[in-house]
């Protein structure tokens, strides 16, 4: 199930674009299951090992512009307690 709005997913397929052809084959040999975030129109990207770690660099690199989180590898970006947990955020 997808949390997604419509307006919402050109912006995760840019992101996922970027990842698949410029960054996927890397990053999945060296950096397999690390939190990376993808702001699309540059193509930058932040890696960490925690969603924190990784938004706290984002929130100094990026400012406000959006980015797209996710693990190297697949998988959710946040876990808490142990199961990956998916929920909208208002705003």
């Amino acid at each position: 199930m997808s949390v997604l709005g419509q307006d919402q997913q050109p912006f995760v397929e840019a992101a996922r674009r970027v990842y698949d052809g410029e960054l996927k084959e890397q990053l999945e040999k060296e950096h397999f299951g690390k939190v990376i975030a993808v702001e699309p129109e540059s193509g930058d990207y932040v890696l960490g090992e925690t969603f924190l770690d990784v938004d706290q660099t984002c929130q100094e690199r990026f400012g406000t512009t959006p980015v797209y989180f996710f693990r190297v590898g697949g998988g959710g970006a946040m876990k808490i307690r142990g199961a990956v947990r998916r929920e909208r955020l208002p705003g």
